[in-house]
């Protein structure tokens, strides 16, 4: 009976019922966000609850199968341990019942001659059948016993084909954790190596941002080579003066602001020395103050670029050009057409803007009106 309610409490038990569901839920959430193509971080999610899920429905179960095997092993021992009781039982019961009867009319005939014979004759054979028919009842009791105890091994061998059953299922679950941890791996992989090719795109930049200011600087220090002094911008200064109200190269929307900028799925930094700013295709790039051209050619990946000297101290740097309108040593107002927009990183069209005062990069968004 305790073997047959283990068992309805593994079938119907609403624990393992309910880690069933969620582990199914959990798989799904994988499959669905597989295909809505969800970030390789959200699915890494998904499959760490899913494999959490797992285990504890791979636990529940071997626990459950771990108290079924201890129940068999008890209710084995008991059962081997009664049928050879029960067996020594009708076998010296048996016996018993045949040395009563063999000695029930002991005396013979005699017996009926001697004083108080027949009637110690009668009493004898009361007591022997009375002692033969609590033997019988006895023998009775222990065939009931046999019969109940046959059932149950018969119940126990239920439960032993669900233990087989339940192993079976034991092992398509591991399989599944196996899987899962596979297709984690995989994407962990995935996730590292796009980081990995971020953090090379990064250090690129950084160069570059680095080639920039150090090419801005060469020709200042040019400058001075060849007489014009290095003026040192103070308070009297175009930008100074305008701060605030500096016009834009071009209308826009800014997407990559001035200074660090965490990335928010991989965790990388990159510096920005100006802004960047998406526009209309071909729109039109005017200088924000006047100035002398000090540079207008191809410039890395920044494609046309031109640097303007104000004559202040502050310089100026326009990228990511389609199309040049001035040359070098051009004198330039605020507002004269410098070139057109062309492609910034990720394609959209627009152009990069940055401000120097001195050799230290500036917010340009502090200039700006």
């Amino acid at each position: 009976m305790t073997a047959l309610m283990l068992f309805a409490t593994l079938i119907c038990s609403s624990s393992l019922d309910s880690l069933d569901a969620c582990m199914q839920e959990t798989h799904e959430n994988i499959a669905r966000l597989e295909e809505e193509e969800a970030e390789v971080s959200t699915i890494l999610d998904a499959i760490h609850q899913h494999l959490l899920t797992s285990r504890s429905y791979y636990n529940e179960l071997a626990l459950e199968e771990a108290g079924i095997l201890q129940q068999l092993s008890c209710v084995s021992g008991v059962f081997t341990a009664e049928d050879s009781l029960r067996e020594a039982l009708v076998e010296n019961l048996s016996s018993y019942m045949l040395y009563l009867y063999s000695h029930r009319n002991l005396g013979g005939v005699g017996s009926f001659f001697v004083e108080g014979g027949f009637s110690r004759m009668l009493h004898r054979q009361a007591y022997v059948d009375y002692l033969a028919s609590k033997a019988a009842g006895e023998v009775f009791m222990l065939s009931i016993s046999h019969d109940s105890l046959g059932s149950f091994r018969d119940s126990l061998e239920v439960l032993l084909v669900n233990v087989q059953q339940l192993r079976r299922q034991m092992a398509d679950i591991q399989e599944g954790i196996y899987d899962e941890e596979a297709h984690q791996a995989s994407m962990r992989n995935q996730i590292m190596g796009r980081i990995s090719a971020a953090k090379e795109s990064l250090a690129v930049l950084e160069d570059r941002r680095i080639s920039r200011a150090e090419f801005v600087t060469r020709l200042s220090v040019r400058q001075v080579s060849t007489g014009t002094p290095l003026i040192e911008p103070d308070m009297n200064s175009y930008f100074e003066h305008q701060r605030g109200t500096v016009s834009w190269p071009a209308d826009g929307q800014v997407i990559r602001g001035f200074g660090i900028e965490t990335n928010q799925r991989y965790g990388t930094q990159t510096v920005s020395d100006g802004i960047t700013v998406v526009t209309p295709p071909s729109q039109e790039v005017c200088a924000s103050a006047p100035g002398v051209v000090m540079y207008a050619s191809e410039f890395l990946s920044m494609g046309q670029m031109v640097v303007l000297d104000h004559q202040d101290g502050y310089y100026t740097i326009y990228g990511y050009l389609g199309q040049l309108m001035v040359g070098h040593d051009d004198e330039i107002s605020a507002g004269s057409l410098l070139g057109r927009t062309g492609s910034v990183p990720g394609g959209q069209p627009g152009y990069y803007f940055e401000i120097r005062r001195g050799g230290d990069p500036v917010n340009p968004l502090e200039y700006l009106e």
